[in-house]
Formats: C-alpha cells, structure tokens, sequence
C-alpha cells in the first residue's frame, strides 16, 4: 500500500482554477496521494462575500440534490453521488473556527398547477430522500408571509445550503494542511510535452516559469475555451450571471424561526441571513455585466412580491460570472486526450455537484494509469 502511495506521489497533476470546481478537484486528487498543484491568479485574494473574486464566491451554496424531478440518469447520478459524499467531506474539511454544516432543510413554493402537479409526483417517488409535500399549516404560513394563496410546495428535509464563503476557507486550510502546492499565476498557455522526463504536459505562466505535468485538469469557467483553441479543442461556454441582493427588512418578522435554511419560490433562493435581513439570489441573465433591470425584476417577482420586499432596503448586492455549456448538458467533464482533462460550466450547481466531479477526474486518472 505504502508502495503504491509512492507510486501516485511521483505523478503530478496541475488543476487550473481555484473556484469550487478547481479546489474541489485538488482536494479529491490530493485526498488519492498524488502531487498536486493549484494554479489561478487570485488563489491567495482574501475571501469575502462582498467583493467576489469568482462565481463560487457570489454564491448561496444552495444543494438541491434530491429535490430533483428524475431518477436516473448523468445528472441524477451526479447530485445522489454528491449528496453523499458532501456528508463525508464535511467532517474531513471542518475546522472548529468555521462550524461549517449543511444547513437543512430546503422548501420549494409552486410557481404554477402544473409544477405542483410535478411536485405530488416527485413527493411520491423520493420519499426516501426525505421530501415530502407541505402541510395545510405551512402552506398558510408562506401564504400570509407572500401575501399571495399558494398552490402548494415541498420540503426536502436532507437539500439545504453550505455558506460558501466558510466552505471555500475551510478547503483552502485544508489544502495547506495536504501540502497542495498553490501557484498564484495566469496560465497562458499549455502544450504536449516530447517525452521530457516521461511528463506529458506542459504549463507555461505568466511569470515566465513552466511546469512540466503528467496531467492537467482545467477547472478555469470561461478561460478553459482560450487554453483549450491552440491544442484544436473547441468548447462553447457562455457567461452567466448570478446576482444576489441583501435586504434590511422594516419591520421585524415573527416567523424567522419557522424559516428554512433555503427557500425557493419564483426561481428566487431565499435565505434568512441575520435578525431582520434577507438574502435574494437567483442565475438570472447572460453576460457579464449585471443589468437594473434584471435586479429589479427579481425584486419585483413577476409583479407579486409582498410588501416586506417592497419596502426593504437594500444594504448590499453583488454577483459572480458562472459558466454555462452551450448546446452540451452541464456540467462538461470530459477527457480531450490522455493527461489532458476539464471539470468546468457547472452553472447554477457548482457546489452541488463539486465532490461528484471531483471523482470523476479522480477515477478517469485511476482508469488512465491501470
């Protein structure tokens, strides 16, 4: 075993990227026994939720993992996977200044008749998962707290949220405790290596230093079509924008306590976030520039918010660029060729799916090496 521990530490693999996806991924191949390295401009940027440096960052850590219409399936395979292997992670990743915990449990209010009839047939197919429809009682209580009578809505007791900004804190004081290597640099490009000791790869940074690589796995959102173009891989990402918005409510709302750890309702993820003050978030427009007019949307919920929203003020907002596969199913893991691998465009569900991702690329190099 020893041995073959040996074996894996001599293979050394660079993961660009240091977003969810990026951090995830060295964690999992660090975790395994090989060397690994982490590359991206910001990786040692102080970590705060006000002034993202990435689409991780601008998150709201929501899992929805089981709350989830199929049952089978890439994707469905995907979430189960993650769901479970989160519940490991989190005791291999917590440390005691964080208390960082999935937050439980996660309510989805019905948009229309005919996603409520989606929800009784969900609620009747994954009752293990712990969902269930809500009760006449709470269907009440989310009625008079939206001022609007609800078709109806589920809860899932096991889906929630991971605060993102003390996730990415604990994993990062994981990977130094790991010894991953963390490379603060621009990639600005890679090549095949010719046989230059047996290390197939090649990274050339911006700092005018290169590392030769037995593998390199782009985790890099947008940036992995400009590495990818010059080796004759073309991949279509576009961006998208995730915007969240921080509301100091007027007046004190009773109900706090009967508040999930996520809320969804119009495509909008609710978080009570501190006495009186509300998160909204939702992925709600292309590009890279956040619009007035999507904000005010969202604040507007189609022309039904309550009058709690209306009245609000709002204290803070920012937003991260994800990104989004064209024409493919998100997200793209895939291998170009032997050494050379991307776990990227996750899109709304970064850290979902982040640990199924990771061994993904753990197993596709294990399967390369046997």
């Amino acid at each position: 075993m020893n041995n073959q521990k040996a074996k894996k530490n001599l293979i050394e693999i660079s993961v660009i990227g240091s977003g969810i996806a990026g951090i995830t991924t060295a964690f999992h191949l660090s975790k395994k026994g090989y060397k690994v390295n982490l590359i991206d401009p910001n990786i040692n940027s102080e970590i705060k939720i006000l002034s993202p440096k990435n689409g991780t960052q601008a998150a709201l850590g929501v899992l929805m993992g089981n709350i989830y219409k199929r049952s089978k399936g890439k994707a469905f395979m995907l979430r189960n996977k993650s769901m479970k292997l989160w519940k490991e992670w989190l005791i291999e990743i917590d440390y005691l200044e964080s208390n960082i915990k999935l937050e439980k449990p996660l309510i989805k209010l019905a948009n229309s008749e005919k996603e409520y009839q989606s929800m009784i047939e969900i609620s009747k197919n994954k009752k293990e998962y712990g969902i269930e429809l809500l009760s006449k009682n709470s269907l009440e209580l989310w009625s008079s707290n939206f001022e609007k009578t609800l078709i109806g809505g589920l809860i899932s007791h096991e889906d929630g949220r991971l605060n993102p900004i003390k996730l990415i804190k604990s994993l990062m004081l994981k990977l130094d405790e790991m010894k991953v290597n963390k490379i603060e640099d621009h990639v600005i490009k890679i090549s095949k290596n010719r046989n230059i000791f047996n290390k197939s790869w090649r990274i050339d940074l911006n700092s005018k230093q290169y590392l030769n690589q037995d593998y390199i796995v782009l985790c890099s959102a947008l940036n992995t079509q400009k590495l990818l173009k010059p080796l004759g891989h073309e991949i279509l990402l576009e961006p998208i924008l995730g915007q969240v918005i921080e509301l100091e409510l007027k007046n004190p709302n009773s109900n706090w306590h009967q508040w999930p750890a996520i809320l969804n309702y119009q495509s909008i993820n609710f978080i009570h976030h501190k006495p009186n003050h509300i998160l909204m978030g939702a992925t709600i427009e292309s590009g890279t520039v956040a619009s007035l007019s999507h904000k005010q949307k969202m604040l507007n919920m189609n022309n039904i918010a309550p009058s709690w929203i209306k009245e609000a003020i709002i204290c803070n907002e920012w937003n991260g660029i994800r990104a989004r596969p064209k024409n493919e199913a998100a997200p793209l893991l895939k291998e170009f060729e032997p050494g050379l691998l991307i776990n990227t465009g996750h899109y709304r569900n970064g850290i979902l799916l982040a640990p199924s991702c990771a061994e993904w690329i753990g197993l596709k190099i294990e399967n390369n090496k046997n």
